[in-house]
C-alpha cells in the first residue's frame, strides 16, 4: 500500500514537471522562432492548452464509453468560446481553445464517473445552473472592483459597450475554468481520491488548480522582472485564483464561471 501511494504521488508530480519544462522552454525560446505568437504568454498558454487537450483525449479513450448529454454540453460550451473570433485575429488559437474546452469538459465528466465521485456541476439543470452562475457573479463584485482599481493605477478608465463586454467575457470565464480547474480537479480526483491522505489530496488539488493557471499570465513579466512576477503570482493566486478554486471544489463549475465572468466583464466594460 505504501509503495502504491508513492507511485501515485510520483505520477502526479510528473504532470507538474512536464508543465514546468514546457514553461521554461517557452521562456528561453526566442519569440521570433514562433512568429505566429505575438508574445510569450500567448505561446505558452496555447502550448499548455494543447498539452491538457492531449491528456484529456487519453482519458476519454481510456474510459471507453460515450455519454451524449455530456457531449452536447461540451459542444455548447466550446461553441460559446468562439464568440471571441469576432474581435480577436488569432483564429487558430481561439479554435484550439474552443476544442480544448469541449474535450476537457467531456473528459472531466467521464473521469468523475470513472472515480465514482459525484459532482454537482454535471447533474445540475438549466435553471439551477443559471442561478449558480448569477450567485458566483454576485460574490465576485468586490473582487471585480479591486481588479478595476488595480488597472486604473496605470490606465485610464474608458467605458465600453456593456453587451459586447458581457459576451466576450464568457470566453475566458468558460475556457479557463473548464480547462485549468474543472478538468484538472477531475484528473486529480481520479488519480488520488482514496489513495492518499486527505491533507495531501487537498494541497495537491489546490496547487494544481491555482499555480499553473497563474504562471500562464506572467511569462513576459518573468523575463522582464522575475521578482515582480513572483509577487504578482502570489497576490493574484490568493485574491482571485483561490476563491475560484474553492468555488470549483466546494460548490460547482457554474459558480466558478460566474465569478470569473463578472471579474472579466467589469474589466472589459472599464476598458482594460
Amino acid at each position: 500500500m505504501k509503495n502504491e501511494k508513492y507511485s501515485v504521488c510520483w505520477k502526479c508530480f510528473i504532470s507538474f514537471g512536464i508543465f514546468i519544462l514546457l514553461y521554461i522552454i517557452g521562456i528561453l525560446l526566442p519569440i521570433e522562432a514562433t512568429p505566429h505568437y505575438h508574445n510569450y504568454m500567448s505561446r505558452i498558454w496555447n502550448w499548455t492548452e494543447i498539452l491538457v487537450l492531449l491528456l484529456a483525449l487519453y482519458y476519454i479513450i481510456k474510459t471507453k464509453s460515450f455519454h451524449w448529454k455530456q457531449a452536447v454540453i461540451a459542444m455548447l460550451l466550446g461553441t460559446i468560446c468562439l464568440v471571441s473570433l469576432l474581435r480577436d485575429p488569432r483564429t487558430a488559437d481561439i479554435i484550439i481553445t474552443s476544442v480544448c474546452v469541449m474535450v476537457t469538459f467531456y473528459a472531466a465528466c467521464r473521469l468523475y464517473e470513472l472515480a465514482d465521485i459525484e459532482n454537482i456541476s454535471i447533474h445540475t439543470g438549466i435553471t439551477k445552473s443559471i442561478w449558480y452562475f448569477c450567485l458566483g457573479a454576485v460574490i465576485a463584485i468586490p473582487l471585480a472592483f479591486l481588479n478595476i482599481l488595480y488597472f486604473s493605477l496605470s490606465h485610464q478608465i474608458n467605458i465600453r459597450n456593456i453587451l459586447s463586454s458581457a459576451a466576450f467575457a464568457l470566453k475566458p470565464a468558460i475556457a479557463e475554468e473548464v480547462i485549468f480547474r474543472f478538468f484538472l480537479l477531475a484528473y486529480a480526483c481520479c488519480q488520488l481520491y482514496g489513495k492518499v491522505e486527505k491533507r495531501f489530496f487537498n494541497i495537491y488539488i489546490y496547487t494544481l488548480m491555482i499555480i499553473p493557471h497563474e504562471l500562464l499570465h506572467y511569462p513576459d513579466l518573468f523575463i522582464e522582472s522575475p521578482g515582480l512576477a513572483v509577487v504578482m503570482c502570489i497576490l493574484n493566486g490568493l485574491l482571485f485564483g483561490l476563491p475560484m478554486a474553492l468555488l470549483m471544489k466546494r460548490k460547482n463549475l457554474q459558480m466558478a464561471i460566474g465569478m470569473h465572468w463578472f471579474i472579466d466583464f467589469a474589466r472589459f466594460v472599464a476598458g482594460f
